[in-house]
Parts: C-alpha cells; structure tokens; sequence
C-alpha cells in the first residue's frame, strides 16, 4: 500500500499483482504487492497475470533484467496478451507513474546531439513523423513512457522514467530502434 500527500489531502493507492503458472488464471499462483527481484521461488513459470492495482514492469529474468513488458490494471489470461515472448517472469517492479505534464525530448545522435524532436502525447509510427526510426538518446522531461520496438505498439518494450538515456542501452535496449512510443497515465 502507497501512501502519497498532496496538500492537506491523502490519496490512498494499492499495489497489487497476482502471477498464475498456468493460463487463464490456474494453477500455483503467487499474490505481489511491491517489487520482487526474484520471482522464481514463488512461482516457477508465469502464464496468466492479473493486475489489481497500478502499473508494473514485469522482466523476463532475475534482478529486474531481460525483456520488459509494461501492464497496467486488468486481466492477461495467456502471456501473449502481455505481448510476451514466453512465459518466463523472473521479477516485477512498481512503475510509479507521475502526474502532470508528459514532456520526452528525442534525439538522432549519441548523449544528447544532432536534431531533436520534443513530445507530449502516444506516437503510433516513429518513422511516419520523424521519417526515421533510430532514437539515440532521450530525456524524459515528464512523466513515464513506453519505446516499443515496433510501429502500432508491439515488440520489445522499454521503461522510461523521467531523467536523461544518453544512448540506448541505458533503456535496455542493444539497437537504437524505436517503431512507437506510448505514455504511461
């Protein structure tokens, strides 16, 4: 449970995850409510997932590693619905999405240089609007974003949270191939 202040005000947040070993909700199944960088000794395979509350990274591989696949509330009854490569989960992190402005700064070289391109709303195509598709670096100004691989929000994902991506692997990704991006609200 997250407790966040605003003014005088309380704002009451849950955080809650359930991971099933089998597809549409069956089998083992292990209740998370805050990050896990190791998943494996509740649960050996993840088939079907079920999100209670917030936005979670969920990573192919130990120590928040390997593929990401960014979800949000609702249900995923076969790990394809995740867009997942297979039904390995290893561990799982909280994505503690941010309110307000979402700002992102792209730009066609290395830390920062060559031409930029500023963004503030989900992008279907990258090479429609930018006529290219290589993203080398980035600042997140606000809020959190997703870099999908491919147009129309599909392959490989990338968790982007505010700060400066000097060069791709700082996002986690080996090739500066970027086909669509979407904000996380």
């Amino acid at each position: 449970m997250q407790l966040f202040f605003f003014g005088s005000s309380i704002l009451l947040l849950l955080f809650q995850i359930v991971f099933f070993e089998d597809r549409d909700y069956r089998g083992k199944s292990y209740d998370c409510k805050g990050d896990s960088a190791d998943l494996h000794s509740y649960i050996r395979r993840c088939n079907s997932v079920r999100v209670e509350g917030g936005w979670w990274c969920l990573y192919e591989r130990n120590n928040y590693m390997g593929y990401q696949y960014v979800i949000g509330p609702g249900d995923y009854n076969d790990y394809r619905r995740w867009m997942g490569f297979n039904d390995c989960v290893r561990s799982c992190r909280i994505i503690k999405t941010a309110r307000g402005p979402y700002r992102l700064k792209l730009f066609d070289r290395p830390n920062f240089g060559g031409q930029s391109y500023e963004l503030t709303e989900n992008m279907r195509s990258v090479p429609e609007k930018l006529l290219r598709q290589e993203v080398q670096s980035c600042r997140v100004l606000g809020g959190c974003w997703v870099f999908f691989e491919h147009p129309n929000y599909s392959g490989r994902q990338y968790l982007l949270e505010k700060g400066d991506y000097s060069h791709p692997s700082e996002w986690g990704a080996l090739r500066a191939v970027v086909g669509s991006i979407r904000r996380i609200m």
